[in-house]
């Protein structure tokens, strides 16, 4: 007896759970959302199984769904992003590292990396839907223009609008593919110890960085560019919080990051820092002080 669309349906959400989690992550890239998006998509793909006329299509039928339910989502929130705002880290650690693709370093098959997550938010709704459907899905345009409800060719622009939003918004796309995990563990030792000879030492001329507060800590507002100024800040901070840290590397977002701790209290989250690498040292470097994004990690790396 051939299966029932249900029964493929179901078949296939237990194929791409985690995987459709990643992607409401990358289109909204809130964990909370997430959660609540991925599901909606399961119940609403389950109620319209029978829309399913191709049961080998089963899987990229699902992300349209997933995508649809994200868009909707979108459309309901028109909060605008700040300027530092990233996205919240997560702790995925059975979501594989993506693999290397040189010719697409922005954006990777089945990628969490917060440097491209985060740039995504700044596209267009439409714009994302596009290009994970296309470049991470793996969907012909012709489904992924069904799905944003446009024409192919309307969609085939779009999605080099989109990969040019996102180099744009990444800042930089001349870094390692993969982070270099030695230097992340260098950082680590460098802020650790407040060693700012240590730290200028691994940073790039033209590294640039940036600090989300999430409206709470109080941070700088712009990215802040060069080595230089950068360090200054690090300087400025360290007076600031005279408290000793803790720094230890652990896998966020499917690569090695710095989990900044303060012991004094009871190894409380006081930042993650994510860099990208070059040459063998930083290039960009994103970090998280909002206790709303970090409240997560206090629970799970301890």
């Amino acid at each position: 007896m051939p299966p029932t669309a249900t029964t493929t349906v179901l078949a296939a959400i237990e194929r791409c759970r985690k995987r459709v989690w990643a992607h409401c992550y990358r289109m909204t890239g809130r964990r909370a959302d997430a959660d609540d998006l991925s599901q909606e998509a399961f119940a609403r793909a389950i109620e319209r199984a029978e829309d399913l006329h191709d049961p080998g299509a089963a899987e990229g039928w699902l992300f349209r769904v997933a995508t649809t339910v994200c868009l909707d989502h979108l459309r309901r929130d028109r909060r605008r992003r700040t300027a530092t705002e990233l996205v919240d880290p997560i702790v995925f650690d059975d979501f594989p590292a993506p693999p290397a693709d040189p010719e697409n370093l922005t954006l990777l098959r089945d990628d969490v990396r917060l440097a491209v997550v985060a740039a995504l938010q700044f596209l267009s709704p439409k714009q994302r839907a596009v290009l994970l459907l296309h470049d991470v899905c793996g969907l012909p345009l012709a489904e992924v223009a069904a799905t944003v409800q446009t024409n192919v060719n309307a969609a085939k622009a779009t999605l080099h609008r989109a990969r040019a939003a996102v180099a744009r918004a990444r800042g930089r796309t001349d870094v390692d593919v993969h982070v270099d995990r030695d230097v992340v563990e260098q950082v680590a030792r460098a802020l650790e110890s407040r060693d700012v000879e240590a730290l200028a030492a691994l940073l790039a001329d033209d590294v640039w960085g940036v600090v989300d507060g999430g409206g709470v800590v109080r941070v700088a507002r712009r990215p802040t560019f060069g080595a230089r100024a950068l360090l200054r800040r690090f300087a400025n901070l360290s007076r600031r919080v005279p408290l000793p840290v803790a720094c230890r590397v652990v896998r966020l977002n499917a690569e090695p990051a710095v989990l900044v701790t303060l012991p004094g209290a009871g190894h409380a989250v006081f930042a993650s820092v994510h860099v990208e690498t070059r040459n063998g040292r930083v290039a960009a470097m994103r970090v998280v002080r909002d206790p709303v994004k970090l409240m997560p990690l206090h629970e799970t790396m301890q």
